[in-house]
């Protein structure tokens, strides 16, 4: 797997620390597996956190940037695994010929479950809050963001998204 750029954003601050809660560290590492996986209990737990104390620290005072970089991070992961289920359609699967109960032979043939699967996330979004923009438009800005938040990381995630 290819390394994404891990999108820049200002930490939540935390009344208090806690070994087991969501530092600065553990909030990137979460933006970070957000945007490689597309799911948000995988991200949380990949850091030792619930997907509810997620939810629950992007609702809190001074939570902006770390909502903006998390919604980034999500449109990132979901493309990821929409390209991934399309490659996987085009990969053959091996089923095997049985007659009369014996193997005779084996067919390949492509698993069009898993293309059914995305082809019906996309329709879903069609309708939904993403269709306002059109894909490429939607993919040219999440790489301009990306390249900015590796040129310029002091600029704010949270900035960008409001200009958006």
């Amino acid at each position: 797997m290819t390394d994404m750029p891990l999108l820049h954003f200002t930490s939540v601050p935390m009344l208090r620390r806690r070994a087991s809660g969501w530092s600065p560290a553990a909030q990137r590492a979460f933006i970070d597996m957000l945007a490689r996986c597309g799911v948000v209990a995988q991200a949380a737990r990949s850091v030792g956190c619930s997907p509810r104390s997620a939810y629950q620290l992007r609702q809190k005072q001074g939570a902006e940037s770390f909502a903006a970089a998390w919604d980034w991070a999500l449109e990132m992961g979901l493309d990821a695994a929409r390209a991934q289920a399309i490659a996987l359609t085009r990969c053959a699967q091996v089923r095997p010929i049985v007659r009369r109960g014996v193997v005779v032979g084996h067919r390949r043939a492509p698993d069009n479950r898993v293309m059914l699967a995305a082809m019906r996330t996309i329709c879903a979004e069609r309708s939904g809050a993403r269709a306002a923009m059109p894909h490429r438009q939607r993919i040219a800005l999440r790489d301009l963001v990306a390249e900015l938040s590796i040129s310029a990381p002091e600029i704010d995630l949270g900035s960008i998204a409001r200009l958006l």
